[in-house]
C-alpha cells in the first residue's frame, strides 16, 4: 500500500525522525527454528514472540515512542508555541499535517529525555514511575484515546491526531530491528523482507455488547507492538494453537509479536475481572513484511479487523517470561537486579569508574615504608640464560619485540656503588620485570651508571631511584629508557617507541619515582591522600552498586567541607600541594606510561602508595573538593592535580568491565595537554600517545597507528603529518579551534597546523562539543585528494570551502589576563559590545559557554552493576553504540547517538569533562575577577552560596569571562556582525564559515609572491565568536540549508538534524560546487 492509500485509522508514513536512523542486530532468548522456505508447512509455529530484553536501544527507543504517545497534543503545544520565536499560530488539533508538527515532536522529545534514566534500574521501565517524576514538563493525558463517552469520530481524531501520526512511523526502525533478530535466527528464506515504509496502526475497537473477540488475518507475515492498551485489560492472541497474551503492564513493552502471513489471528480482550473488554482496547503497531506466497497458503482476508467469534479462553494463560530486571515477588520491590542495565548520568559513571579502577586500594586504603610492599616476588628466570651483550653496552636489537632489562645487583650497604647489566629479552617470553617511570631532568645533570663492565650516562633522577630500588639481598629487574634503550641510536628510538605500550602493559607493574622527598612531606601527603579517599569511598557495602555513586562529584555542600578542614590540615594540604606539583606530573611521557600500566606503585622518597589511590585524590580535589580551598584560611587551589586526574582518568576511555566510556580523537587528547605537560622534545607530544587507542589508532597493530615514530622527521614535519590524519580521520574542524597564533601570526609553519608545544594564548572554543555552536548549519568538510593538495613550490595547503561573510573593522586591544572588565577597552563602542558578548557567552538557555556541572550530568549511559555481565554485553554490537541524551538537539550538534551526516559519533562525553576541567584548573581570581567589579563577583558569591551546590551561576560568569581573555573586540565591515576573535587578527582580515566548522574563523588574503599573479590564498588567524553566526545563519541566509535536513525550532530556535534523503539520492551537501549559493573555494597555507 503506497502511502497515499493509506486512511487515517492505517497510518504510516516515511520515518524522518533521525533518533531511529540505524537499526541495531538484536537478541533474542529461546530458539526459532525454521527450515528453509521450500520446507515451511502452514501447520507450523505462527505465532512467536521475538523478546528483545536484552537490547537496550530497542527498549529505550521503543519506550520513549510509547511514552511520547501519552503526551497530551493540545495542552503541549500551547506550552511550546508560547516560546519566544516560536510561531504561535501552530495548532495540532487540526487534521491537516504540517511540518511544524515535527517541530513539537522534536521538542517533546528533547524534554522528555531527562526523564528515562533518572530512576533505579528495576523501574526504569515502569511507566507510573516514570510519570511521578518530578522534572518531567510535558503535560500527560489523562485519557490517551478521548475520555469514556469520547464519540468515535473523536477517538480516532486523538488516535491519529498530526502529533501521534509524528510517532508512528517511528516503528518503521523498531520493526526493521525486531526483523533483523527474527531472520538472523530462523534463516533469510524463513520470514518475508520487512522494507521501511511498512508500518501500519490498527485501533481496536470492540462495541459494548457485540462480540469479545476479533478474528484477523494479516496478507503477509507482520509484526505487532503494542502503542497502548487500556489499564487492567489483557489482550490474547491465537492462531492454530499458538497463543500470546499482552497486559498493560511493564513487561508487555519488551518483545514484539511476530505472525504468519495468511493464518487467523483471534484477539481476545478481557478486563481485570476476565470479564469482557468494550471500547477502545489497544492501539497496535503493525509492521508488514512483504509477500510470501510459498508461506501464504491459506486464503487471505482482506487488511481490516473482522468481528467473528473466538474459541474459548484458557483458564490459565501463558506466563511471560521473566526479565533480568523483574523483581522476584517474594523479595524487597526495591532491591534491583544485579543482571539488569541500568542508566546513569556520565557524572555518576565515571565516579564509580574512577574507584573500580583502584581496586582492592580502596578498601585497604593506606601506604607503606621502605621496602615493604614492593619487593619483586619471583626472579625473571628468563634473563638469566640470556647473552649479556658480550661485554658491550648496546648491540643492535635483534627483534622487533627485543627489549634490553636492567638488572640491579644486591647490595646490603646503601652507600655502596650500583652496579647493572643490561641483558636482551623478547617480550614474546613474558620476563617479569618493573618498569620505571620517572622525569630525567636537566639534560646536563647526569652521571655515569655501571654497566656491563664500562659505564653509561643516566640522569641522576635515576640514579636516586635505582639506589631506592635496589635490595640488600636479590637482584631486581627493571627497565627504564634513558638506559634500555640507545639513545643515540635514531632508528632504534623511534622502534621502541613504537612498542612502548608492550612495555608498559607486560611490566608487572609500573614504578613511579616523584623523587627524594627531601623536606619530608611524603608521609604527611600520603596520609592525607587516604584521609580522603576513606571519606569520599561511597558507603555502601556494595562497592559495585551505582546508586552509591549519585552525584558523587558534585562540590561537597559547605557542612561536609567543613567536616574535611577539620581532618585535612593546612600542613596536609600545603603537602599534597608539593606532591602535585613535583617536576613527574607534568612529564608528557608519563601520560602512557601510568595509563598502559596494569598495576602501578607511587614512590616518593622511603614511602610508597598505590598509584589508585592518588588518581582517586587529585579527582576530589578537582570535583567534590573544588571548594575546599579557602581564602580566609589561607587554603589554595592545587591546579597541578589536573595532571594526575587526567592521567588516571584516560584509561577508562574505552569500554570495559568497569567503564561504559568510548575511545577519544586524538584532537581531545592533545587538548587536553597543552601547556600543562613539558617535552624534551616536542615530538613526543605525538609519539608519546601512540601506545594509547584513540579513535584511528590500534597500537595493539603497528599497521594501524595513526602515524608511525620516526625522529628523523623535524617537529614540523611531525606536526604537519599529524593535523593531515586527524582532519581526515575526524571528518569535522575542530583541531582548527586548536590554532592559537597569539598576538602575532606565526609564519614559520602551516597557518592552520596546530604548534601542540606551546600553551593555548586563549581558551579554545569548539574543542568541546557540548557547546552550542553550529555555525556550519550541517554543512559538511569531506576530505578529498584534493584537501591537501598544494600548488607547485608553495606551503602545505587546506582546500576548504564555506562562505565568506565580512571584512573586519577596527579590532579593539587585546584583553589581557588580570584586566578583563568591561571597561578595559579604550573604545566607548568596543566596551558595550563586550557587554553584549559576555551575554551571549553567558545566557543560560544558550550554554555557549556552559559549566560541565551544569550541563553534561545531565547526559547519561548504560552500563551493569556486574564489571563481568558489562564486559560480555559491551562486546556485543547491540550495545556498544547505546546512549540517552538529555537535549537531544538543543545544541544543534546531534539528535541522538547516532552519527549523522558524517560526524563522529558523540555517544559520551567524556573529552568535554577532561578539558573542561583542564580549563577550570587554570582560573583564578586574579586572572579573571577584577577588583572594578567587585559588587558584580559578591553578587555571584551570594547567588551560588544560596543555591547551594546545584547553583553554577558563577562558575559560567567565570566560563564566559574566560573565553575573552587573549581575544580582541572587532565589528565587521558590513555594519551587521560583531564578534570576539583572535589575538592576531587585524583589520581587513575576513570572517568566513568553513564547511565542517562548527565556529566561524577569521582568515588573512596573502597575494601572490615576487610579483606573480597566483590563485587566492589564505592564512588561518584563529576561530571567532559572532552573535548572529552561530547556528547557521548565515548557511540557511544563502540558500544551503538541505530541505527536510536541517530544521530550525522556530523562527529563531536552534537548528536541529532531521535527516532526510529520499532512497537513491545523494545529500548535496556532498557535493557543492564552488560559485553556487555563495560558495567559495579557500586555499589555507
Amino acid at each position: 500500500m503506497s502511502d497515499n492509500e493509506r486512511t487515517p485509522e492505517v497510518a504510516g508514513q516515511r520515518q524522518t525522525n533521525e533518533m531511529h536512523d540505524m537499526a541495531r542486530p538484536q537478541l533474542i532468548r529461546e530458539p526459532f527454528d525454521f527450515e528453509d522456505e521450500s520446507q515451511v508447512q502452514v501447520g507450523e509455529r505462527p505465532l512467536y514472540a521475538v523478546d528483545f530484553s536484552y537490547d537496550l536501544w530497542l527498549l529505550t527507543e521503543s519506550t520513549l515512542l510509547r511514552r511520547l504517545w501519552l503526551v497530551d497534543p493540545e495542552a503541549v503545544t500551547a506550552s511550546i508555541t508560547t516560546q519566544p520565536g516560536f510561531d504561535s499560530t501552530i495548532s495540532l488539533s487540526n487534521e491537516t499535517f504540517n511540518m511544524d508538527a515535527k517541530a513539537i515532536f522534536m521538542e517533546c522529545t528533547r524534554r522528555m529525555r531527562p526523564c528515562l534514566p533518572r530512576i533505579t534500574s528495576h523501574e526504569l521501565w515502569d511507566d507510573d514511575v516514570w510519570m511521578a517524576q518530578s522534572d518531567f514538563k510535558l503535560p500527560l493525558l489523562a485519557h490517551p484515546i478521548g475520555a469514556s463517552d469520547a464519540s468515535r469520530q473523536d477517538v480516532q481524531a486523538s488516535v491519529f491526531s498530526p502529533l501521534r501520526r509524528e510517532i508512528y512511523p517511528a516503528y518503521d526502525q523498531i520493526f526493521a530491528s525486531v526483523y533483523e533478530t527474527l531472520k538472523a535466527q530462523a534463516g533469510p528464506n524463513a520470514v518475508g523482507e520487512f522494507r521501511p515504509p511498512n508500518s501500519t496502526v490498527m485501533l481496536l475497537d470492540i462495541p459494548v455488547g457485540g462480540p469479545a473477540d476479533l478474528s484477523h488475518s494479516f496478507k503477509t507475515d507482520t509484526f505487532v507492538y503494542p502503542v497502548w492498551i487500556a489499564p487492567g485489560t489483557e489482550l490474547t492472541f491465537t492462531a492454530r494453537g499458538d497463543r500470546d497474551t499482552m497486559a498493560s503492564n511493564n513487561k508487555t513493552w519488551r518483545s514484539a509479536l511476530w505472525c504468519k502471513g495468511g493464518v487467523q489471528l483471534t484477539i481476545s480482550a478481557r478486563d481485570a475481572a476476565g470479564a469482557p473488554a468494550s471500547g477502545v482496547v489497544a492501539v497496535l503497531a503493525l509492521g508488514q513484511c512483504e509477500h510470501r506466497p510459498l508461506v501464504a497458503k491459506t486464503p487471505i482476508v482482506d487488511d481490516t479487523i473482522e468481528r467473528l467469534l473466538a474459541d474459548p479462553v484458557p483458564d490459565k494463560m501463558p506466563q511471560a517470561p521473566r526479565m533480568p530486571w523483574d523483581d522476584d515477588p517474594e523479595e524487597d520491590p526495591k532491591k534491583a537486579d544485579k543482571d539488569a542495565p541500568v542508566s546513569m548520568p556520565e557524572a555518576d559513571h565515571l565516579a564509580r569508574a574512577i574507584f573500580l579502577q583502584a581496586g582492592d586500594a580502596v578498601e585497604s586504603c593506606a601506604f607503606g615504608d621502605m621496602y615493604s610492599g614492593i619487593e619483586q616476588e619471583k626472579p625473571v628466570s628468563i634473563v638469566e640464560g640470556t647473552d649479556k651483550n658480550n661485554g658491550s653496552i648496546y648491540s643492535p636489537l635483534p627483534g622487533n619485540n627485543s627489549i634490553r632489562i636492567l638488572t640491579i645487583d644486591p647490595s646490603p650497604s646503601e652507600d655502596a656503588p650500583l652496579q647493572t647489566s643490561l641483558t636482551v629479552v623478547s617480550l614474546a617470553d613474558k620476563p617479569a620485570f618493573d618498569a620505571i617511570s620517572y622525569t630525567w631532568g636537566d639534560p646536563a645533570d647526569k652521571m655515569l651508571l655501571n654497566c656491563n663492565g664500562s659505564t653509561v650516562p643516566i640522569p641522576c633522577n635515576l640514579r636516586d631511584t635505582l639506589a631506592r630500588l635496589r635490595d640488600p639481598a636479590r637482584p631486581r629487574y627493571v627497565w627504564a629508557d634513558s638506559v634500555c634503550i640507545n639513545q643515540d641510536d635514531i632508528a632504534e628510538r623511534g622502534q621502541q617507541v613504537s612498542i612502548m605500550r608492550d612495555i608498559y602493559q607486560g611490566a608487572e607493574r609500573v614504578i613511579v619515582w616523584l623523587g627524594l622527598d627531601n623536606d619530608n612531606q611524603a608521609a604527611t601527603a600520603f596520609q592525607a591522600v587516604c584521609d580522603i579517599v576513606r571519606r569520599w569511598r561511597p558507603a555502601h557495602a556494595d562497592r559495585f552498586h551505582f546508586a552509591s555513586y549519585a552525584g558523587h562529584l558534585e562540590p561537597m555542600p559547605d557542612r561536609q567541607l567543613a567536616h574535611m578542614r577539620t581532618i585535612i590540615s593546612h600542613t596536609a594540604w600545603d603537602a599534597l600541594h608539593a606532591m602535585f606539583e613535583t617536576g613527574y606530573f607534568r612529564r608528557f611521557w608519563i601520560i602512557q606510561e601510568l595509563a598502559l600500566g596494569a598495576s602501578s606503585i607511587l614512590l616518593w622518597g622511603k614511602h610508597h602508595i598505590a598509584w589508585g589511590l592518588v588518581g582517586i585524590c587529585a579527582a576530589w580535589i578537582l570535583t567534590a573538593g573544588w571548594n575546599f580551598p579557602s581564602n580566609a584560611l589561607g587554603i589554595t587551589r592545587i591546579p597541578a592535580a589536573y595532571n594526575a586526574f587526567l592521567i588516571y582518568a584516560l584509561p577508562l576511555a574505552r569500554k570495559s568491565a568497569i567503564s561504559p566510556f568510548s575511545k577519544l580523537d586524538l584532537a581531545v587528547i592533545l587538548g587536553t595537554t597543552v601547556g600543562r605537560f613539558d617535552a624534551t622534545d616536542a615530538r613526543d607530544r605525538i609519539f608519546a600517545l601512540l601506545g594509547m587507542p584513540f579513535a584511528g589508532n590500534d597500537p595493539s597493530s603497528s599497521t594501524n597507528l595513526l602515524l608511525t615514530p620516526d625522529y628523523t622527521q623535524p617537529t614540523s614535519a611531525v606536526y604537519l603529518l599529524a593535523a593531515k590524519r586527524i582532519l581526515a580521520q575526524d571528518q569535522h574542524l575542530r583541531l582548527l579551534s586548536a590554532v592559537q597564533h597569539g598576538p602575532g601570526l606565526d609564519t614559520t609553519q602551516p597557518s592552520w597546523v596546530p604548534n601542540w608545544s606551546k600553551p593555548y594564548h586563549a581558551e579554545p572554543l569548539a574543542l568541546r562539543d557540548e557547546q552550542g555552536y553550529y555555525a556550519n548549519g550541517g554543512e559538511l568538510f569531506v576530505p578529498s585528494p584534493t584537501t591537501f593538495l598544494s600548488p607547485k613550490n608553495q606551503k602545505p595547503t587546506l582546500n576548504l570551502t564555506g562562505l565568506l561573510i565580512s571584512p573586519i573593522l577596527s579590532p579593539s586591544e587585546e584583553l589581557l589576563p588580570g584586566k578583563i572588565h568591561f571597561s578595559a577597552l579604550s573604545s566607548p563602542v568596543h566596551q558595550t559590545l563586550m557587554q553584549h558578548l559576555f551575554n551571549h557567552l553567558n545566557n543560560e538557555e544558550n550554554q555557549y559557554r556552559a559549566s560541565w556541572s551544569a550541563t553534561l550530568e545531565r547526559f547519561t549511559l548504560w552500563g551493569f552493576t556486574s564489571p563481568q555481565i558489562q564486559a560480555e554485553r559491551f562486546a556485543a554490537e547491540a550495545y556498544r553504540h547505546v546512549a540517552v541524551y538529555s537535549q537531544p538537539g538543543k545544541y544543534g550538534m546531534r539528535m541522538s547517538w547516532a552519527a549523522l551526516d558524517g560526524e563522529r559519533a558523540q555517544v559520551d562525553h567524556l573529552g568535554e569533562f577532561l578539558l573542561y576541567w583542564r580549563e577550570r584548573a587554570g582560573w583564578s581570581a586574579a586572572r579573571l575577577e577584577h577588583e572594578s567589579m567587585e559588587g558584580f563577583w559578591r553578587a555571584m558569591d551570594v547567588e551560588t552560596r544560596e543555591g547551594g551546590s546545584l547553583s553554577y551561576v558563577k562558575e559560567r560568569a567565570l566560563c564566559s569571562f574566560n573565553t575573552m581573555v587573549g581575544r580582541r573586540v572587532f565589528t565587521c565591515a558590513d555594519g551587521k556582525y560583531y564578534g570576539l576573535g583572535p589575538a592576531a587578527m587585524r583589520e581587513g582580515d575576513v570572517v568566513v564559515v568553513l564547511f565542517g566548522g562548527v565556529v566561524p574563523f577569521v582568515l588573512r588574503r596573502v597575494g601572490g609572491e615576487d610579483g606573480e599573479e597566483e590563485e587566492e590564498r589564505w592564512r588561518l588567524v584563529g576561530e571567532c565568536f559572532v552573535p548572529g553566526l552561530m547556528q547557521g545563519e548565515a548557511v540557511e541566509a544563502a540558500g544551503l540549508l538541505a530541505p527536510g535536513t536541517f530544521e530550525r525550532l522556530g523562527s529563531r530556535g536552534a537548528l536541529t538534524i532531521v535527516p532526510r534523503v529520499e532512497e537513491g539520492e545523494e545529500d548535496p551537501r556532498l557535493h557543492r560546487r564552488v560559485g553556487e549559493f555563495g560558495v567559495r573555494a579557500f586555499a589555507i597555507q
